[in-house]
């Protein structure tokens, strides 16, 4: 009986619980509410005081310019690492905002540079997200391409 209840209680909460959400796959899907509320940001504004904080569950697409040549295995289906973009003007060296990777993208991703010469305009979506245990913002990368899929959803794929 206690299981007839519990599976009964989940399928009644479980769609609303979902509704509106970023449906993760081999790529991700939005609806156009959703895609609507995208912004766009490079890692130097996003990598001043707080400011990635400031825009934890968002979506949005980060432009940079090379990813950090290490990458940590932190999760069995997660990495970790950095992009990079040089820094605002009248500063010396480069600023950095913290991604997680699945493991499943992280081919796709270590398919952009690590040259700190580079100059080139790269761009990854994501959402930002906030980890409470550890106190950490990061951005999970969802893919680089879009598609429209015809049915009124934006598709970000690799």
């Amino acid at each position: 009986m206690r299981r007839i209840v519990l599976t009964s209680l989940f399928l009644l909460i479980a769609p609303g619980i979902f509704a509106d959400q970023v449906r993760i796959f081999s790529g991700a899907r939005f609806d156009s509410k959703t895609w609507a509320t995208l912004q766009k940001f490079d890692v130097r504004t996003l990598s001043r005081n707080r400011m990635l904080d400031a825009h934890a569950g968002q979506l949005i697409e980060l432009h940079f310019q090379f990813r950090s040549k290490e990458v940590r295995h932190l999760k069995p289906n997660w990495y970790q690492t950095q992009v990079w973009q040089a820094a605002p003007e009248g500063q010396r060296g480069f600023v950095s905002v913290p991604v997680m990777i699945a493991n499943t993208d992280l081919k796709a991703f270590n398919a952009f540079t690590t040259d700190y010469r580079a100059t080139a305009d790269l761009k990854i979506y994501g959402q930002v997200l906030y980890n409470f245990g550890i106190n950490y913002t990061f951005i999970r990368v969802i893919g680089t391409n879009t598609f429209d899929g015809g049915d009124g959803y934006t598709n970000v794929v690799w």
